[in-house]
């Protein structure tokens, strides 16, 4: 409807009656209010301002309310509500991250409906609510009240939140209460003892670490890290060990305590215990750290040390992680080795076998070219025997590889026979005939 139209039609109405037709068009309409509301906000004077903004947050509040409610109910929502309810707070986050003067009313009359959505914490927005709740939030005392329900209504990633907010407001009594409560990590007694050592209670600090190396049912690398540090400091080399001798008892993060001890050990200057505790973290470590410990040992130990338990070494490598194993044996050049692993354990899906993408084949194949070329020929026949376009891929793939390797070597006639071969006895694949025409072409015999 254009302007003269309207002019026409209300121009002539006085303020009660224009007022009137405004609450006709946005009760009949959540659009219509939603544009009213946004105008008033673009154009309201100093004094309205607030108010218009306090509405803006219910409203926005009141279309997301709704979906999340379901949403908690059904344990989620569809994607366009979820990208509804989404939209819907973050502007209700633009208007409150500006600390407009939104009254603590209003905010608490929106907070205790976000909060009751955190209680039932099926919705999938939990992390989103919580985020808008402490942006609810502006005085020691609003934000305290958040804490007091997260503390007994929400998980427990939500409770040590409450704990941090505590903490952060100056509420010692209530953070030692709740977070003493939920003591299970060794993140949850470091924190506690790093609130001890704030008030200068080192003592009561170190009791807390050491109850949690007693208590923690998990990694212990942080406790073990403190504890560390702390008889470093004290020049403890006895707690130092003891430390190592129970983490070995507990048979928890020993990776992480023995790598402690070799630091020690190295910044000691102590060759013997330095290359015990080497050996230990290549007895210990995990797969993927395997390689890194023997290129320290081959580094660090003395040379007739290295020779006399490199074997050894490479033993509890090729037990831990094969391709490491490999690897260096590619290094020191034990290739025949690789070749015999490769053929007694072939693994016909290359990407994703030790010798994924052809990684130790292609260098291979210089040194024993007739041995890869059998190799690579059992795979095309393998991929060939499968059907469907892709496997045909891959074969036509494999023999452009064979074909390099025969013609670098002078084999050009010996790869036209079997390659012509190859297609005879192929001829019914349309698709892979397709594919040989178009990669390779054809036989020259």
């Amino acid at each position: 409807m254009d302007e003269a139209t309207l002019k026409r039609l209300i121009g002539n109405l006085d303020k009660e009656e224009l007022i009137k037709v405004i609450g006709v068009l946005v009760n009949a309409s959540e659009e219509a209010g939603q544009e009213l509301l946004d105008y008033c906000q673009k154009y309201a004077t100093e004094e309205n301002k607030n108010f218009v903004i306090e509405k803006q947050l219910k409203q926005h509040w009141k279309k997301a309310y709704p979906i999340i409610q379901s949403s908690n109910m059904y344990g989620g929502c569809s994607e366009s509500e979820e990208n509804d309810a989404y939209y819907e707070m973050s502007i209700m986050d633009d208007l409150l991250e500006k600390k407009n003067g939104i009254t603590w009313e209003v905010r608490k009359e929106i907070l205790d409906e976000l909060l009751e959505c955190v209680a039932e914490d099926n919705s999938g927005f939990t992390d989103y609510i919580v985020d808008l709740a402490l942006n609810m939030c502006y005085a020691k005392e609003e934000v305290i009240y958040l804490a007091d329900f997260l503390i007994v209504h929400g998980n427990s990633y939500y409770k040590n939140l409450a704990s941090s907010i505590y903490r952060e407001v100056g509420e010692g009594q209530k953070y030692l209460a709740s977070k003493k409560a939920q003591l299970k990590y060794g993140s949850d007694y470091l924190d506690l003892a790093s609130y001890y050592e704030e008030q200068g209670k080192q003592e009561i600090a170190l009791q807390i670490v050491l109850e949690g190396l007693k208590k923690v049912d998990g990694r212990l690398d942080e406790i073990y890290e403190y504890l560390y540090k702390f008889y470093k400091s004290k020049n403890d080399e006895a707690a130092i060990i003891a430390l190592y001798q129970t983490a070995l008892s507990k048979k928890k993060s020993i990776d992480y305590i023995t790598e402690l001890l070799y630091e020690y050990y190295k910044e000691k200057r102590d060759y013997s215990k330095h290359k015990d505790m080497l050996l230990n973290l290549v007895q210990c470590s995990g797969s993927r750290d395997v390689k890194k410990w023997y290129t320290r040992c081959k580094e660090e130990l003395l040379e007739h040390d290295f020779i006399k338990i490199e074997k050894s070494i490479l033993g509890i490598i090729k037990e831990k992680n094969l391709s490491v194993y490999y690897d260096i044996c590619m290094e020191k050049g034990k290739t025949e080795e690789v070749l015999v692993y490769l053929k007694e354990h072939q693994q016909c899906n290359s990407w994703y076998g030790l010798d994924d993408n052809h990684r130790y084949s292609k260098v291979l194949a210089d040194e024993y070219p007739q041995e890869i070329v059998e190799l690579y020929w059992k795979e095309v026949k393998h991929y060939t025997s499968l059907g469907k376009k892709a496997n045909y891929r891959r074969a036509v793939s494999i023999l452009r590889k064979i074909r390099q390797i025969m013609e670098k070597n002078k084999w050009t006639e010996d790869w036209n026979k079997q390659y012509q071969q190859f297609i005879n006895g192929n001829r019914r694949k349309r698709l892979l005939i397709e594919e040989l025409e178009n990669k390779i072409g054809r036989a020259h015999v």
